[in-house]
């Protein structure tokens, strides 16, 4: 049976919130659909060397409340530095909570030291386990009784979310992870203030309490402080399991709406519809950039993406492969719309697993992302190529058919 999303007004999120923290949360309820809110501030931050110090920045100012949903948090020299912002802050009365996907982040494996510390200093910790049939309920390291995880199973949280205060948000591609940060993966954030904020806010509430985690009703104030209308106009789309994908739906509506220049900025560009939309563009006389790897680590949707060259070329599309991972997720739509977050351009992002967007229509926004992004990248990215090669034409057409379970 298909549920219907959860609706939530701008006005009702607090309220909402307060329910989901009274009672079981169900699945389904993650299913949320928002109208437009707003941001009084937006800022695009590229490289790790460029975002984690101001999101540390954030965390080390924050006074009540710290919320991480990230699919890869692991040990190194940014991990720790994390850990180490994070258990400060909990020792200072910061209620700190996270949610970590399994496969991302390995906290009962190879990062079981870094989370038994986290634990230790009364961080709690819920996990997403899309690979195990039975699961504890509840955070990391409780008494949580085991409970079946059949809906779970396959949905990897990608997300990658920071809330602080419930006044500023990030959202973006990268993870808690040292190859963010050395150059070997190229990727951003954006940084948001203002009532959108709440959104984010209640996806996190959501999430944390369907894993079994306990918030007090007595919190939600500090939760959801009010905030002054912003003039950015933004909303958090969000796409839990199940058949309500409100970030595949907007960029679809992104791709075919464009008029005159349209950004696609993704490092897995393997869905046919897509690739279709974005050819669709530039034949319609869109100037169209497609800014991908030019060597992706994921050799497989690299060879369906390599496919389409000739159609995409073709269409007029300029590809651009950027020399090193290009792992960044976004999309502009005639200098006036952006979309960015988590969601890649294959199967299981668009239709699997959990992932969160941020919309904003702003011109200003969308030449910020221009300038630190778009036209850097450019500069150093080298023109994509038809394959020339029978065997490596071969194998393309094998992935490309194979593309709906990529």
């Amino acid at each position: 049976m298909t549920r219907s999303p959860v609706l939530v007004p701008n006005d009702g999120l607090r309220e909402h919130a307060g329910r989901l923290l009274a009672g079981r949360v169900e699945r389904g309820a993650l299913a949320l659909a928002f109208t437009e809110s707003s941001a009084s501030s937006a800022e695009v931050l590229v490289e790790g060397e460029s975002f984690y110090p101001r999101i540390l920045e954030d965390l080390a100012a924050a006074e009540s409340t710290i919320h991480i949903n990230q699919f890869g948090f692991r040990p190194g020299v940014v991990g720790d530095e994390f850990a180490e912002a994070l258990l400060a802050k909990a020792a200072a009365g910061v209620a700190v909570r996270l949610v970590v996907d399994d496969q991302g982040s390995d906290p009962e494996g190879g990062a079981r030291e870094l989370y038994e510390r986290l634990h230790a200093g009364g961080i709690d910790v819920c996990v997403v386990r899309a690979t195990r049939l039975r699961v504890p309920d509840g955070p990391l390291g409780g008494d949580g009784a085991p409970r079946w995880n059949l809906r779970a199973l396959a949905h990897i949280d990608h997300r990658k979310v920071v809330i602080v205060d419930g006044r500023v948000g990030w959202v973006g591609g990268a993870g808690i992870e040292d190859h963010f940060r050395d150059g070997r993966f190229h990727d951003l954030f954006v940084r948001v203030e203002g009532p959108v904020v709440a959104q984010l806010q209640l996806v996190f509430l959501a999430s944390f309490r369907w894993l079994g985690g306990s918030v007090r009703t007595g919190d939600l104030d500090a939760l959801f402080p009010a905030l002054e209308a912003g003039s950015i106009p933004a909303v958090v789309l969000h796409n839990a399991p199940g058949r309500f994908r409100p970030i595949t739906d907007a960029i679809a509506e992104l791709l075919d709406g464009a008029r005159e220049s349209l950004d696609v900025v993704n490092p897995y560009v393997c869905d046919r519809g897509m690739i279709r939309r974005i050819e669709d563009a530039a034949r319609r006389g869109v100037d169209v950039r497609l800014f991908v790897p030019a060597n992706a680590n994921n050799w497989a949707c690299a060879a369906a993406q390599h496919h389409h060259h000739p159609a995409l070329l073709d269409a007029g599309v300029s590809i651009l492969g950027y020399p090193t991972m290009l792992h960044a997720k976004a999309f502009v739509r005639d200098g006036e719309e952006l979309i960015a977050g988590t969601c890649n351009l294959e199967a299981w992002s668009l239709r699997r697993f959990f992932e969160i967007d941020l919309r904003l229509r702003s011109a200003a926004v969308a030449a910020q992302f221009d300038e630190r992004f778009s036209a850097p990248a450019e500069a150093v990215s080298s023109p994509g190529t038809a394959l020339t090669g029978t065997k490596e034409r071969a194998r393309a057409l094998l992935f490309a058919t194979l593309s709906p379970f990529l």
